[in-house]
């Protein structure tokens, strides 16, 4: 792998911003160290929380009046950026260009105030800034029907290998950000226990360790508690999911944006994601960077020059399907000098189960136009629970073959090296109340088709985000999850028993003889060992003496070998058959409690190695988890069911 080289020998990368703080004028320059002048002010006005920021200057600058500081950053790290990702939305670190104004810089009260209760996150924006002027946001992407705020294992990009080593990635306006503990950080910082950053409520984070060495407990739900230290109600990141506050502790202002600063538009229109490998990261802050991966066995590299400001020159090598360019090309970010003079609206405490018709994943995306509602006096708060998923890998060595293989113990004749085992949170979501009325005009969705990728992408749909968003309530159609039907765009799957986006016939259901469907795939990708099939749906609520599940597996194969290439109808002797959601037997057959159209998806996924599981505990959430490092390509196919 390639370190990480930056240059930031140069201030060109932003002029010298004007502030005015009562009666004196005070510039900063975001490419330089703040004037004297400027840094006593600060130190006056920020008290000793400008000091920690100070590690990291001159990338990152801070001053304050009264009420906020101010953070500016290029929002480049200085530590290793984008390395060892497998699920690629093919967006790149470019740095950030903040206005004059101080609307659209970083922002957060020198005083924070408790709320009343919880304030949700979201995850189309920032929820604070750390000390290396990196933003980070929750743990949970957008998806169909979901802004965000209740975490997600389908939706959380640490599960589908988007993060780098670092715990971030550039999300879809090229902007680097953090989802999780950020850990170069934490190791430039030299300690877990370490002050991390500011949420915009303005309580701070740390890392997921007490000053004593100890993880810190006794966390309420958005991660923070008073330890009587003299530290106040603070954060911590935590190893486990969700990793990042998920709400407000403290009251945002109005003025405080929660869905991103600051406000540049993206350079490039986002990629379609992929699954690559991650391999280099070159930055440059005025010559070329470069960011190098292995994509289907082959190189690939997409490197950018700047060549005015906010513009540069872009080279896209063995680029996959969906790429923001190809060959060479030029882009520039779009930056927006007007003061946002629009105050954001308090977030509810509920999340939104509506749509966004302009969805929204980047804090350098232009801002949604479309209204919120306006939060109630005192809105109702579902309980999440959570359950969790252990998956083992083992380190096992044979002579000179060194081998990780998922499951409690090594295979017949080697020796175990070492063994990890990750608990992944999974949320088991309650039955959903009525949605109370509002005064706000709902907004309306869009007729169109999405061209925004789902959540679950990039190889990584199975058993995730699920197939039916929503069904129909009170009679209304609403919209499914959009699905990348394949992954690289030559992998596909079909099926003689049903249609893509069809209706699936009765024969395959509860109501009929309850096969299993037939499918055949084609274009698997060089290097595949074997293969894994999952059909999946997002369920209902439960039926009287059964539990709530996030995602229902009605049918879970892995193991199946390499040179198939279909599996017949009613097939029983094809590959390993984990545990499926709807008691014995390897398929379940789709069998709705109630009224109304669902979605199924069937996912096959192309793998660069077979998997060792107990095939007694291998539910689709252990094989998700298994197949995670392993996917060389997906592809997909909907079908619809209905009971009348």
């Amino acid at each position: 792998m390639k370190k990480l080289v930056t240059d930031r020998s140069r201030a060109g990368i932003a002029g010298l911003i004007a502030l005015l703080l009562g009666a004196a004028v005070i510039q900063i320059s975001l490419g330089a160290a703040p004037s004297s002048a400027a840094t006593s002010a600060t130190k006056a006005l920020c008290g000793t929380r400008a000091l920690p920021f100070e590690k990291f200057a001159p990338s990152v600058s801070v001053i304050c009046d009264e009420k906020y500081m101010y953070v500016s950053s290029n929002g480049i790290a200085s530590h290793s950026m984008m390395v060892g990702i497998t699920g690629w939305n093919q967006q790149v670190p470019l740095p950030m260009l903040v206005s004059d104004s101080l609307t659209q810089m970083w922002r957060f009260p020198l005083k924070p105030v408790a709320a009343a209760s919880e304030i949700a996150t979201t995850g189309v924006g920032g929820t604070g800034i750390m000390l290396n002027g990196i933003s980070n946001f929750n743990a949970t992407k957008p998806a169909p029907n979901s802004n965000g705020s209740v975490y997600s294992a389908s939706a959380d990009p640490k599960l589908q290998g988007e993060l780098d080593t670092c715990a971030g990635h550039s999300g879809r306006g090229d902007d680097y950000h953090y989802h999780a503990e950020p850990s170069c950080l934490i190791a430039l910082l030299g300690s877990e226990s370490a002050l991390a950053g500011y949420q915009l409520d303005g309580y701070p984070i740390y890392g997921s360790k007490e000053p004593s060495g100890s993880v810190a407990t006794g966390l309420d739900k958005c991660q923070g508690h008073d330890t009587g230290d003299g530290r106040g109600y603070h954060y911590h990141f935590t190893t486990s999911a969700p990793y990042s506050p998920m709400c407000f502790h403290g009251e945002v202002p109005a003025d405080v944006s929660t869905t991103g600063q600051p406000n540049a538009g993206p350079a490039r229109s986002a990629g379609e994601p992929a699954q690559v490998l991650i391999t280099g990261m070159t930055f440059n802050l005025t010559g070329t960077s470069k960011l190098e991966y292995t994509y289907q066995g082959k190189a690939g590299s997409v490197s950018y020059t700047p060549t005015t400001t906010g513009c540069w020159s872009f080279v896209y090598v063995n680029p996959p399907p969906g790429a923001p360019g190809s060959g060479t090309s030029s882009a520039c970010r779009r930056v927006n000098s007007t003061p946002n003079t629009t105050p954001s609206a308090t977030p509810s405490t509920t999340p939104s189960t509506t749509p966004s018709t302009t969805p929204n994943t980047t804090p350098n995306s232009t801002p949604s136009t479309t209204p919120s509602a306006k939060p109630s006096a005192a809105p109702t708060k579902a309980a999440i629970v959570y359950k969790n998923v252990s998956v083992t890998q083992v380190k096992c060595s044979k002579g000179k073959t060194i081998k990780t293989v998922t499951a409690s113990k090594c295979p017949t004749g080697y020796k175990l090296i070492s063994s990890k085992t990750t608990v992944t949170k999974v949320p088991v979501p309650p039955a959903q109340a009525p949605t109370p009325p509002t005064h706000q005009p709902s907004a309306q969705p869009s007729t169109q088709p999405s061209t925004q990728p789902s959540a679950s992408q990039g190889g990584q749909q199975g058993g995730q985000q699920g197939g039916q968003q929503g069904g129909q309530t009170n009679g209304a159609p609403t919209s499914f999850e959009t699905v990348v039907k394949s992954s690289d765009g030559t992998f596909a799957l079909k099926s003689a028993s049903a249609i893509d986006e069809g209706t699936l016939p009765v024969a395959y259901t509860c109501d009929g003889k309850s096969l299993s469907p037939q499918f055949s795939w084609s274009g698997a990708p060089v290097g595949t060992k074997s293969y894994a099939l999952i059909m999946h749906t997002i369920p209902g609520p439960a039926r009287p003496g059964e539990s709530a599940a996030a995602v229902s597996y009605s049918w879970v194969l892995y193991n199946i070998p390499a040179s198939t290439t279909s599996i017949a109808e009613g097939a029983s002797n094809v590959g390993t058959a984990g545990v499926q959601s709807h008691g014995a037997g390897a398929y379940g057959a789709p069998c709705s409690q109630g009224p109304g159209v669902k979605q199924y998806t069937f996912t096959v996924y192309a793998l660069s190695s077979e998997l060792s599981l107990d095939a007694k505990s291998a539910t689709g959430d252990v094989v998700r988890a298994a197949i995670k490092s392993v996917t060389l390509a997906s592809a997909a196919m909907n079908v619809k069911a209905s009971r009348g």
